[in-house]
């Protein structure tokens, strides 16, 4: 298993403690379960485990949370996230460039979660990528982009509308909560989780943009950030970029020495250092992700295969039963554990 304890922002937890007791799916014995007082007066830019996050939604879930809760909340978030990054983002010129500023420091908001822009001609692709223990959660991912697009829609003024949203899992709801939302085909069963914009959106201006504001809160932001303990060990840092990389293919170690802005012989070298190596910590991370992906209902395992980046499936096979002593398709089976649109 992984032995990082990913932090997020207390602003993150108390908007979605507040948002689900609206909805009397949250109360303070919740928070007492967590070691918090019933009215906690949490420095907003204060770290707390990322765990603890995904433990308000699990009890919201068990009290019979509807199925597009994600979405709700989503929309209800927008502006009134007060966490440093999210404030720093409203303070840029245009969508492109807040998106720019989320991307480089979405850490300081949650180290699980981060976002990539990929240009596509008349189109720009955003790309959401998640990390445990927030990976595999259709509703938090789900939460995320009905989030950034209520965060879009509010800095611009404007119904901002997707040309096109992808999900990697299945339908949570019915196909109108979706159309509500996103107001724009949905495919499900894709490779990532993404929302497609015209091009020329990016350019788009927003109504909070101050140069002078925003050069205070980056720095304030940038010193957040070199903080993480994250930012502190190379072994943790590798290990997020592969888990980061499993979601395009980009986790070789000349990949993660590039994101790294680092090179491949220096890479190694500073992780023997470390005590380890990039293939033991490639192993890990493959360990780790198959048994999550396996206990999931539309996990196949040849896609699987492909997501971790084995040659083919048999290379898979051998490699899960040397590290677990049965194949893939038993513990599938012991677990309990396809692509559609709206």
């Amino acid at each position: 298993m992984l032995d990082t304890a990913p932090s997020a922002t207390a602003s993150l937890l108390l908007d979605l403690y507040q948002s689900l007791r609206r909805l009397d799916l949250a109360g303070p014995t919740d928070l007492a379960e967590l070691g918090l007082a019933a009215e906690p007066r949490l420095d907003l830019e204060a770290r707390i485990p990322v765990a603890w996050l995904l433990r308000l939604w699990q009890l919201a879930a068990e009290r019979g949370a509807p199925a597009d809760l994600g979405l709700q909340l989503g929309q209800q978030r927008g502006l009134q996230s007060r966490g440093p990054v999210a404030n720093l983002a409203a303070m840029s010129a245009t969508i492109g460039e807040a998106l720019e500023l989320f991307s480089r420091h979405s850490a300081v908001m949650s180290e699980c979660e981060n976002l990539r822009v990929e240009p596509r001609g008349d189109r720009v692709r955003i790309v959401f990528l998640f990390t445990a223990p927030l990976a595999g959660h259709p509703v938090i991912c789900e939460y995320s982009l009905s989030s950034a697009l209520c965060w879009g829609r509010q800095m611009s003024g404007m119904r901002l509308l997707p040309l096109l949203v992808g999900l990697r899992h299945m339908p949570l709801a019915g196909s109108a909560s979706y159309r509500q939302v996103f107001g724009c085909p949905v495919r499900f069963g894709e490779q990532q989780d993404y929302i497609e914009m015209a091009a020329a959106d990016m350019q788009l201006p927003l109504h909070g943009g101050n140069d002078y504001l925003k050069g205070l809160l980056l720095q304030r932001v940038s010193d957040m950030q070199a903080q993480l303990p994250s930012h502190h060990s190379l072994r943790q840092q590798v290990l997020h970029m592969i888990v980061l990389g499993l979601v395009d293919g980009a986790f070789s170690v000349q990949a993660v020495a590039h994101r790294l802005r680092t090179s491949r012989q220096t890479l190694h070298r500073h992780l023997r250092d470390e005590g380890c190596s990039f293939s033991e910590l490639l192993a890990e991370v493959r360990r780790e992700y198959s048994l999550r992906r396996l206990q999931q209902a539309d996990c196949r395992i040849e896609q699987l295969s492909r997501e971790l980046g084995f040659s083919e499936p048999s290379a898979f096979y051998k490699a899960f039963k040397g590290w677990f002593g049965v194949s893939p398709k038993a513990y599938q089976q012991q677990a309990g554990g396809d692509s559609t649109s709206v």
